[in-house]
């Protein structure tokens, strides 16, 4: 009697853990899916931000061009321009297709982990070249407008709406610069968190 009294409450203790672990697992994919489609959130609030850096800098060679060379700007330094605009363009595609091609469906996100990282230290480090050569061009610019335009109150303008410009453009440059690099941290962090789970 007592053997049939321990059996049954062994078996009602089996089947409560059989639907504890049952609602464990369901928690555990619940969150798997909710951390997953965070990440792909953080993901596309990234490639939009590029997305729209990459159409300003398609819009800036030709304007450059055309406004360099209209106000008589010398060939090499127009050219030296342009160049630095679709290396620096290219270089933003590269990236923001290498974070619109990471999978976050997946069960495996080492390797996107991997990647992710890539572009974090890519945007991190991009301060360490991009301001020395702005500063170049930005000396470059200044020789270029007091050697090539007469001096008067349109190179006057021209020379302060170009320190307005630069001095914009990099505040926006570094705030998207930090916003990639924040929401890529924060996308590694929800990687690490669902590896512990």
């Amino acid at each position: 009697m007592e053997n049939n009294i321990y059996s049954q409450e062994l078996e009602e203790m089996r089947s409560q853990v059989a639907i504890l672990k049952k609602k464990l697992d369901k928690q555990t994919i619940i969150s798997d899916t909710h951390i997953r489609n965070s990440m792909i959130s953080k993901r596309s609030d990234m490639t939009r931000i590029i997305a729209a850096t990459i159409f300003v800098g398609m819009l800036s060679v030709p304007y450059c061009t055309w406004i360099f060379y209209k106000f008589g700007l010398s060939l090499y330094f127009i050219v030296a321009t342009d160049i630095m605009l679709a290396v620096c363009l290219w270089i933003t595609i590269k990236q923001r297709c290498t974070l619109k091609n990471m999978d976050f469906t997946q069960g495996n996100l080492v390797g996107v982990a991997e990647k992710l990282n890539k572009v974090k230290t890519h945007y991190h480090e991009w301060i360490k070249i991009g301001l020395p050569l702005i500063l170049l061009w930005v000396s470059w610019l200044a020789y270029e407008v007091l050697t090539n335009m007469e001096p008067s109150p349109m190179q006057v303008g021209f020379l302060t709406g170009s320190a307005v410009g630069v001095i914009i453009g990099g505040f926006v440059g570094y705030r998207i610069n930090r916003k990639i690099v924040a929401k890529s941290a924060e996308i590694l962090k929800q990687i690490q968190e669902l590896q512990n789970i």
